[in-house]
């Protein structure tokens, strides 16, 4: 995606900031909201990205959305990234920054799709046993649904995946009954 080392860098440097002020879980916070409303928001989103809108008109929405509801440090620096004309990555440099944050936390976010819905105990053995394996200090955990799946279930951690559904498994036997 074109901007992402950018964005990567202005990430750290909100990170930097926020521990010098301390202020790192109060930033995560507020980060987290403006990528929602970003994310949420298609008028926003375009209005971000227009070249015909003025940088100081962008600076004036975004301060007239997030004015109290957001740390003023982390208001000053989305004013420095519309100054810098880098508002059209703003989401990106969001998720940039949530990643930093959940690095520097040792956070993991697993997404974990089944055939039908995860019991509470079920839920709760997953993320014991992740947390203990990859030494986590804490996972957050987005649970999907697919019920051709069969049985079984997929799960995603980053780049890294396991697919330990029946359908896989059913799929290898296929191939490998086709090729003999």
């Amino acid at each position: 995606m074109k901007g992402v080392r950018a964005a990567i860098r202005y990430a750290k440097a909100l990170q930097q900031l926020a521990q010098e002020q301390q202020l790192l879980d109060t930033v995560i916070v507020d980060v987290k909201l403006i990528h929602s409303t970003i994310v949420n928001n298609n008028e926003l989103t375009s209005m971000l990205r227009s070249p015909l809108i003025k940088a100081d008109k962008k600076s004036s929405v975004i301060t007239a959305i997030f004015d109290k509801k957001i740390n003023e440090h982390t208001l000053r620096f989305i004013q420095l990234v519309v100054s810098h004309k880098r508002e059209a990555m703003l989401d990106v440099i969001c998720e940039e920054f949530i990643k930093v944050y959940d690095a520097l936390k040792n956070i993991a976010r697993l997404t974990v799709t089944t055939p039908s819905a995860l019991t509470d105990a079920l839920r709760a053995e997953l993320i014991n046993k992740i947390k203990s394996d990859y030494s986590l200090s804490a996972v957050e955990l987005v649970e999907k649904t697919d019920a051709s799946l069969i049985g079984g279930m997929i799960l995603r951690m980053g780049d890294k995946q396991l697919d330990a559904s029946i359908r896989r498994q059913l799929n290898d036997i296929k191939q490998e009954l086709v090729q003999a």
